[in-house]
């Protein structure tokens, strides 16, 4: 629904190829991963295009962004946050129980709750004027054999030890002196 919303207010399509960004305000130490989940399938903004970025804020709201088109940030209002907190689903959530877990029926309590309701009564949003964003520049496409392990790693990510063209694993483990097997 996030994402949805976002694209509804910026009055554009979803996106198909690599114009537009999303950057989520969740973090990776709370089950907010479904947020992200749902908003890349939405978008079209996704983590493997390199459209996706998380800003570890620990909320659930994203910034929308498409240059010549704007920003906006959307946020789960705190009043629904805490209205969906009583639904037995989260009971079973906080206790440990996986969501796989938690009986069908009480998962489509709290699903057909959330779909019952208009994006209004669920986000609050702000366009914001002065949001900018520049891309990293996508590097060449050429790949070159590590010649320690062999595999093909894209040109950006070499690195050079004793004249040898390393894979950035490699080039650790040449650097603390271990063998190729450890992290």
């Amino acid at each position: 629904m996030a994402g949805k919303y976002a694209l509804k207010l910026l009055g554009i399509e979803r996106e198909r190829d690599s114009g537009t960004y999303v950057f989520s305000e969740t973090g990776d130490e709370h089950h907010q991963e479904c947020f992200d989940d749902g908003v890349q399938a939405a978008t079209g903004c996704t983590y493997g295009k390199g459209l996706y970025k998380r800003l570890y804020y620990g909320k659930l709201a994203i910034i929308l962004y498409r240059p010549g088109k704007g920003a906006v940030r959307v946020a789960i209002k705190s009043e629904f946050l805490n209205e969906l907190g009583k639904f037995e689903f989260f009971r079973y959530r906080r206790s440990g129980i996986p969501a796989s877990q938690v009986p069908r029926e009480v998962v489509d309590e709290v699903i057909n709750f959330v779909l019952s309701k208009d994006p209004e009564e669920v986000f609050k949003y702000e366009f914001l004027k002065d949001f900018n964003y520049r891309p990293a520049i996508r590097k060449a496409m050429s790949r070159i054999p590590c010649d320690s392990c062999g595999e093909l790693v894209f040109e950006n990510y070499i690195k050079i030890f004793n004249g040898k063209k390393l894979c950035p694993r490699c080039y650790e483990t040449e650097l603390r002196g271990e063998s190729r097997g450890s992290l």
